[in-house]
């Protein structure tokens, strides 16, 4: 029988260098996924509901620390990827600062003027269920159990 030789692979070269040259084609990226995170499609649920600011700004931050594990791994003698985050950090900043400034845009709570009041001032009760309406008059019950309303007339 023959012998095989055996030989082992070279590690493989996960350095990538990234050079200045590359710095408008990183910018342009980076635009484009920042845009589609706070307004594009990744700034929507599957189901077609808009996120609100505070998870658009979580997503933001995932996005940022996603570049700063990869500074570790490229070759970035003109610290791109560095300006990057700087870039991103003040965005996201900056994004925080002006939603907070806008507030909550669904607000849930009706205001006090618009909430129906009774003349005592104490809030209506909503009926739960719209489908069915209230009754004027409880159905009958006589006191034997039975259901059915005495007889009309003589």
């Amino acid at each position: 029988m023959a012998t095989i030789e055996q030989q082992y692979l070279p590690p493989p070269d996960y350095e990538t260098t990234i050079a200045e040259a590359d710095r408008p084609r990183i910018y342009d990226a980076v635009r484009k996924q920042l845009g589609d995170l706070l307004e594009g499609d990744q700034s929507y649920y599957p189901d077609g509901v808009q996120k609100d600011w505070q998870a658009r700004a979580d997503d933001l931050d995932r996005y940022i620390k996603s570049f700063m594990s990869s500074q570790g791994r490229v070759n970035d003698p003109a610290n791109i990827l560095g300006d990057v985050v700087r870039y991103l950090r003040a965005h996201a900043e900056h994004f925080r600062d002006r939603m907070k400034e806008v507030g909550p845009s669904d607000p849930i709570e009706l205001p006090p003027e618009l909430s129906p009041t009774t003349r005592d001032r104490n809030e209506l009760y909503v009926d739960p269920n719209p489908f069915a309406p209230p009754m004027k008059n409880p159905p009958f019950r006589a006191r034997n159990g039975q259901s059915r309303p005495p007889p009309i007339g003589p």
